[in-house]
């Protein structure tokens, strides 16, 4: 599968494989939930949550949607991520397994507490 990409939030979903896209309008609803002040825009092609700074965005890809956040918002919640792949700022959910929504939730409050309380803008 080719990487996915969008000019639109709804153009990004309409190229979704139709067997995955429940669970990234699931993934998509719970970042919602969490951060209800961010609008959502296009970045590289993914949908992005901003609300003065990127607080997260995500990308889906065959085996699994990757979650980007910052670094030290990842290692924030490092203690919670243990089983889960990670990289630098960024969070592997495979569709093979249950989505963790309320640790997705988790992570975004955190990257959004940490930019209100820190200012730390993105990938900084």
């Amino acid at each position: 599968m080719a990487k996915i990409r969008g000019a639109t939030p709804e153009e990004y979903f309409a190229n979704v494989p139709a067997e995955l896209l429940p669970r990234v309008k699931q993934l998509h609803r719970a970042l919602a939930q969490a951060l209800p002040r961010a609008q959502v825009q296009v970045k590289w092609g993914q949908p992005a949550f901003v609300d003065g700074t990127i607080l997260v965005s995500y990308a889906v890809f065959a085996k699994h949607i990757n979650l980007y956040t910052t670094p030290s918002s990842r290692e924030a919640l490092a203690g919670e991520l243990i089983g889960h792949k990670t990289g630098k700022g960024s969070i592997q959910l495979p569709h093979d397994a249950p989505l963790p929504i309320e640790l997705v939730k988790r992570v975004a409050a955190a990257r959004a507490a940490e930019y209100l309380e820190h200012r730390v803008l993105w990938m900084s």
